[in-house]
């Protein structure tokens, strides 16, 4: 992996400037995926998912940047076998009815569960963060530390300028708050596919003379991942 970025920034002031540059070291998203896999799988592996899950349960504030980056990424593995992305859990439709509500109490309620099982989902770290913090719940900082060591790893894999420095991320909802993030609100979304990147499609946020692109990671044939 590319070493990440540390930000220094809080969770309600994070700015990313647009004129950052990222080198790629992947220029296929399958080879990206292929690393990825062969370390979260590897049993020996100081960032074998598993151990990365209960680290986050265990010592959150603990965790490092190099562990965000494979806990973030990782997930995408995680995820194969949990049925339809597209069809939210009873537990996650709660959330999402006490964010309508902008319910803080039922957020963090709803959200804190819904963490434990996938600590990267973006939306709900979040906004259960922002919650804590008006609650005075003394866990949000550690809530926020790793909100900011997540985007350190998003963005340790690009900035998002050209297709070249696509946003990578393992879940479509993940752009919208990226979007925040970066301070890019509103826009056009399209598609985009370049060919000298192997047919790869992206998805491209425009907005005036700014253009902002996403890459969504999605899960291929295990044994194509697979070190020989």
């Amino acid at each position: 992996m590319k070493k990440p970025f540390l930000t220094s920034v809080l969770l309600l002031g994070f700015i990313i400037a647009f004129g950052q540059t990222a080198d790629s070291t992947y220029t296929v998203s399958t080879d990206f995926k292929h690393i990825v896999f062969n370390v979260v799988s590897d049993s020996n592996s100081d960032y074998y998912y598993p151990k990365l899950e209960e680290k986050v349960k265990n010592s959150m504030s603990e965790l490092t940047a190099t562990e965000c980056y494979y806990l973030y990424y990782g997930r995408l593995f995680k995820n194969k076998h949990k049925g339809l992305p597209f069809l939210a859990s009873s537990e996650r439709m709660d959330f999402d009815k006490a964010l309508a509500k902008n319910n803080c109490k039922k957020i963090i309620s709803a959200g804190v569960p819904l963490l434990e099982s996938n600590p990267v989902d973006l939306t709900v770290l979040l906004h259960t963060c922002k919650c804590m913090k008006d609650k005075k719940d003394e866990r949000w900082e550690e809530y926020n530390t790793l909100f900011t060591k997540l985007l350190d790893a998003i963005f340790s894999e690009g900035t998002g300028q050209s297709p070249e420095t696509a946003i990578k991320v393992v879940d479509i909802e993940d752009e919208r708050i990226i979007k925040g993030v970066l301070g890019f609100i509103g826009g056009t979304e399209g598609l985009y596919t370049n060919e000298n990147l192997h047919g790869r499609v992206f998805n491209v946020w425009s907005l005036g003379e700014q253009k902002l692109y996403f890459e969504e990671l999605f899960f291929e044939d295990i044994e194509s991942l697979k070190l020989n």
